[in-house]
């Protein structure tokens, strides 16, 4: 049972203390929570630009593929221009006057850069196969992707990533063209390739 003179009287610059605890811990909770939200926020833009380069380096990559089996295919590749957008659909600015999120690669001509004898097709070494000789080739080839955004209704494009890719790819056996064993480059388009 309380008595009053069993209650507890405070003792001299005690008062108030529990809130000033309290408003401590508080503090230190609202730092922590700030903290918390500024990883978070940090986290969600390098994940997104993770997601960025990526995509810029498989367009890339999709470049340099295009380009081998054309040569495979066709015996020959003289470089293009490919435009890759989000949707799927043609470019063209959105309706509603939204980004439209697209990738250009642009990938340079196959160089021949070495030729010689093919070791895995014998019937070379005895004089060619139906008048032809087949060669082992070695190649570079470099695709250069650009992630852009359109702004102004399409006609502005503003670049978000930039990734080249060079891939040098032997072939075997390989009948190359004319073309590509004329050894006649041009000095400023070697100049163009990463190797």
């Amino acid at each position: 049972m309380w008595t009053e003179s069993s209650r507890r009287t405070p003792r001299q610059g005690e008062e108030g203390s529990a809130y000033i605890a309290v408003l401590m811990v508080l503090v230190v909770l609202t730092i922590f929570g700030l903290a918390l939200s500024m990883i978070t926020q940090t986290e969600m833009q390098v994940g997104g630009n993770e997601r960025t380069v990526s995509r810029v380096f498989y367009a890339a990559d999709s470049g340099v593929k295009t380009a081998v089996a054309e040569l495979l295919v066709n015996n020959e590749f003289q470089g293009r221009t490919f435009l890759y957008t989000d949707s799927g659909l043609q470019l063209a600015p959105s309706e509603d006057g939204t980004p439209v999120l697209a990738a250009r690669v642009d990938v340079l001509p196959v160089l021949l850069i070495q030729q010689g004898p093919c070791n895995l097709c014998e019937i070379n070494q005895a004089g060619g196969y139906g008048g032809r000789d087949y060669y082992k080739t070695t190649n570079v080839i470099n695709a250069t992707a650009t992630r852009f955004s359109t702004m102004d209704g399409g006609a502005e494009r503003v670049p978000i990533a930039q990734k080249t890719i060079s891939a040098m790819v032997e072939i075997q056996p390989h009948d190359p063209s004319t073309e590509l064993m004329d050894g006649s480059v041009d000095p400023e388009v070697i100049a163009k390739y990463k190797f």
